[in-house]
């Protein structure tokens, strides 16, 4: 009877363990998961060493951060490019003749990677997160020593929010798919940007919204600038899961500068997809924005990463709020590319 007795209690005790349910992981833990200070940092210190020179488009050390690129998106476990096979959108690009400086042609790449989402239904929409890895080079100064444009702010800070969005839904993937795009040309014209979108490796009509992200330089760590925030109708995504890291999301504080339209955003805007540009702090576009702008003193160990680490989780968790989202993300209502955009959605 004792045997039994404790037989019993066992098997009451493995009843109960089972029915025991493990609460499913929220989206922020889900970002924090996978975006760390470290990676930050590693990937940031890489792209803006002194090594690639500024990561001009056309030059070996642009060619080398893209295969670095490539290889972390190949690494996370994202598929690649669906139309070549690898991670490059390969293209000749051309830059127009400028006063003296004559046209020149040169090759170069975009580098995409993609995330198939879980919904039997929203995977057929697909995510943009976007930014570009190019910078200026190396330029002579007069009475400065240090000719290169290491570009940590402008683009390597953008570059990586990106990956940190792939690193995450590589491991948790959203109901909606994920197209991973790193545009070579930016600074040439958004040649990169505009090149994909005469040549989407994926239908255009598929691509939902693109999240865009480009940066100039910050004046507050307290907020993330999103460029374009209140012209779409996910805006208030953005602001929850930046409130959830404690920063506040703001619109465009600069609209003398026309900042949305001098980012890759834009010629996925023109196409009619929605596509705001998710930037670090600035309320006004001086101070520490243009102390850093397109300067050779834009190094990496300049860098507030505490503050980064909020900023990169706050995209990733906006990106995981709107790809699970069941709504379909739209313009605001008489935006200039509201019209546009029900033609190419033919709604």
């Amino acid at each position: 009877m004792k045997y039994s007795i404790l037989t019993l209690l066992a098997l009451l005790s493995l009843s109960c363990k089972t029915q025991v349910k493990v609460a499913e992981p929220t989206d922020k833990e889900l970002t924090e998961k996978t975006t760390t200070k470290s990676d930050i940092e590693g990937h940031i210190y890489f792209l803006a060493d002194d090594l690639l020179k500024g990561r001009e488009t056309g030059t070996p050390e642009n060619k080398i951060a893209a295969a670095y690129l490539a290889n972390t998106l190949r690494s996370y476990g994202v598929k690649p490019n669906p139309e070549s096979g690898d991670y490059y959108q390969r293209m000749t690009l051309e830059v127009p003749a400028r006063g003296e400086r004559p046209a020149q042609s040169f090759d170069s790449q975009n580098v995409i990677g993609v995330v198939e989402g879980t919904d039997p239904e929203l995977k057929n929409q697909y995510i943009i997160y976007s930014a570009h890895y190019d910078h200026v080079g190396v330029r002579k100064i007069p009475n400065q020593t240090d000719s290169i444009f290491n570009g940590a702010r402008d683009n390597a800070v953008g570059t990586t929010t990106v990956l940190a969005m792939a690193k995450n839904l590589a491991q948790f993937p959203t109901k909606r798919s994920a197209l991973f795009i790193l545009f070579t040309g930016e600074e040439k014209g958004l040649l990169g940007s505009r090149y994909y979108v005469e040549n989407p490796v994926l239908p255009l009509e598929q691509m939902v919204y693109c999240f865009n992200s480009d940066n100039g330089g910050y004046n507050d760590t307290s907020i993330a600038t999103i460029v374009g925030l209140e012209r779409t109708s996910v805006g208030q995504h953005i602001k929850d899961a930046s409130a959830a890291f404690g920063l506040e999301a703001i619109d465009d504080p600069a609209g003398e500068q026309g900042l949305f339209d001098r980012s890759d955003n834009v010629s996925f805007a023109k196409k009619g997809i929605p596509a705001p540009t998710f930037s670090m702090g600035f309320r006004s576009f001086d101070g520490d924005v243009t102390k850093y702008y397109h300067q050779p003193i834009d190094e990496a160990n300049s860098l507030d990463y505490d503050y980064l680490t909020k900023f990169f989780r706050a995209y990733v968790l906006s990106g995981r709020k709107i790809g699970n989202d069941p709504k379909t993300p739209v313009w605001t209502a008489g935006d200039k590319y509201e019209a546009v955009s029900k033609e190419l959605y033919k709604n």
